[in-house]
């Protein structure tokens, strides 16, 4: 098995599998997927993703995001598809509420996340317990920021160590520079604060440590923190057998 998944019309498809966990453990391969937009994915890898397992896809992105490009899974057979986005809103101003002064602005978003998106968060996890064979994929745009919180979270779950919560994070880095740059043409092209947008596509080590930093502060583990927003105890046991049981 290997991590990245690579997948014609897609950068950043990559497996949860093979961390380690700090009993001992390994996190089980082809159980959880993060990736980015799928809407450009060849049709022949849609069909390959389903023969090797996938069996639920949960699309992050806003309602807006997923209309002008559709979600190839929204109609495909056998693989349950569901829209539940991280954000309802990408504004600046919807970021606002978890400011951190002098902070990368990834930090801030992350965070905004974590304290004003529990509902959003608890039913997306909640959603991936009810799976109990096969695959879940979890993407967004890039498949960086709202899919990158979704994965520390599960890593978190299974207590997988912090140093390999980073890695996984900023590994985005590695696989999307093609895509990074489509987006800044974008934004040059409109006219857009090339500069700025540039801060919001970096994949900084930092700003995941900080959140992590946050979580352990405020709730104790991951796991606090989601017992705090009221994730059902069955789910986020379903959820660690998921990922750390053969």
């Amino acid at each position: 098995m290997t991590r990245h998944l690579p997948v014609r019309g897609a950068y950043n498809i990559r497996d949860l599998g093979g961390y380690t966990t700090a009993s001992g453990g390994t996190i089980p391969w082809r159980r959880f997927l993060r990736a980015d937009s799928l809407h450009r994915i060849d049709p022949s890898e849609i069909t390959r993703l389903h023969d090797e397992g996938l069996r639920m896809v949960i699309d992050l992105r806003t309602e807006g995001e997923v209309t002008t490009a559709p979600n190839p899974f929204a109609a495909f057979p056998d693989v349950h598809f569901a829209n539940m986005p991280l954000f309802d809103d990408l504004s600046p101003a919807a970021m606002s509420n978890a400011v951190v002064e002098d902070a990368h602005p990834l930090q801030t978003f992350y965070l905004t996340a974590l304290e004003t998106r529990a509902d959003a968060i608890g039913e997306i996890l909640s959603a991936m317990a009810e799976v109990q064979q096969g695959a879940v994929l979890f993407n967004c745009t890039a498949g960086k920021d709202r899919t990158g919180i979704i994965a520390a979270l599960l890593l978190g779950i299974a207590d997988v160590h912090r140093d390999q919560i980073i890695a996984d994070y900023t590994m985005t880095a590695d696989f999307i520079p093609d895509l990074v740059a489509e987006f800044l043409d974008l934004s040059r092209a409109r006219g857009g604060d090339v500069e700025s947008y540039a801060r919001l596509l970096e994949s900084p080590a930092p700003a995941i440590a900080a959140t992590l930093d946050h979580i352990d502060a405020h709730y104790g583990s991951v796991t606090g923190y989601l017992r705090h927003i009221g994730l059902p105890p069955s789910d986020l046991r379903r959820l660690f057998e998921r990922l750390t049981e053969s």
